[in-house]
């Protein structure tokens, strides 16, 4: 049976609509696939380029120590990290140049090894005679230096950093403890004594800006022949040490006998008493912060 040219017309535009149909479909497949597909490949291409890096879990000041302890690890996309992500190993002496927050990615160039190196002799000594600087707080680097009561003023130790002793988490007001080597402690008691002596002196601390990028300077004080003498015979001080003060020494050799000591000689009658009631004073100091240490931990 013919069919009606209407009819026909109709199957035929129907197959195109269908065919029409079915190609936008396939089309979309197609380019949906092609977007899945890439999407995918992105995906692996960042997985890949994914890098475990060390983020800081902790705000941390100049100056202050890096360690572990204080990093997390933390997946980034290589792509935004920057070129001199940390690379080397963290050492007990690594720390900070800058001030840097938490989270931050550490590089090469945020961290340096301390200028403190750890010798047999090294040891944290306290010290609660030196006068402190009113916002002092530990981790702070400091200078101890002595100021004659004639206006002359010397480094006595450079670059230490402080720690504050804490009773019931209350900072100590006068005590700080650094760490010294043993020509150090030497050369330190010995400024503390002539403090004592010239009652017009003053021996105290000052602060450092930047300490991660500021480097250590050399002390400019000249300790006494006798000192002298007791660090060359002393076995436990390390050759290198006692050289440089030998140095310093025969360098400065008239800032000792006509500056210092002829400072000191004005108060030659006053010597004993005045070392005496310097030392009477450190020790009360120390007997007081001890006994409110004992107290804080109960039973005292």
């Amino acid at each position: 049976m013919a069919m009606n040219p209407m009819q026909r017309k109709a199957n035929n535009y129907l197959l195109i609509g269908i065919l029409v149909t079915l190609l936008i479909t396939g089309s979309i497949i197609v380019i949906l696939f092609m977007q899945l597909n890439n999407l995918q490949q992105e995906k692996k291409k960042q997985e890949t380029s994914m890098k475990n890096v060390y983020v800081l879990s902790k705000d941390i000041k100049s100056g202050e120590s890096i360690s572990f302890d204080v990093l997390k690890q933390k997946s980034i996309s290589s792509m935004i990290l920057p070129s001199n992500v940390l690379s080397t190993e963290l050492t007990d002496n690594t720390i900070a140049k800058i001030n840097l927050s938490a989270g931050t990615v550490i590089t090469n160039d945020m961290v340096v090894e301390s200028d403190q190196k750890t010798t047999n002799d090294l040891r944290k000594q306290e010290y609660n005679m030196i006068i402190l600087p009113s916002q002092i707080q530990s981790g702070d680097y400091i200078d101890i230096r002595l100021r004659l009561s004639n206006g002359v003023d010397y480094i006595v130790a450079s670059k230490k950093c402080v720690d504050i002793p804490k009773v019931e988490d209350v900072d100590s007001a006068s005590a700080i403890s650094i760490k010294m080597n043993e020509s150090e402690i030497m050369v330190m008691s010995n400024a503390i004594i002539e403090a004592y002596i010239d009652q017009g002196s003053l021996l105290y601390a000052t602060t450092y800006v930047e300490p991660g990028l500021q480097s250590i300077v050399t002390p400019t004080y000249v300790p006494t022949g006798a000192v002298q003498n007791a660090i060359n015979s002393n076995p436990n001080i390390e050759q290198e040490a006692k050289n440089a003060l030998f140095a310093r020494y025969n360098q400065n050799s008239t800032i000792r006998t006509n500056i210092i000591d002829g400072t000191l000689a004005q108060y030659a009658q006053d010597r004993v008493d005045n070392i005496q009631a310097g030392i009477e004073q450190e020790i009360t100091k120390a007997k007081e912060e001890r006994q409110l240490y004992l107290e804080s931990l109960g039973g005292y």
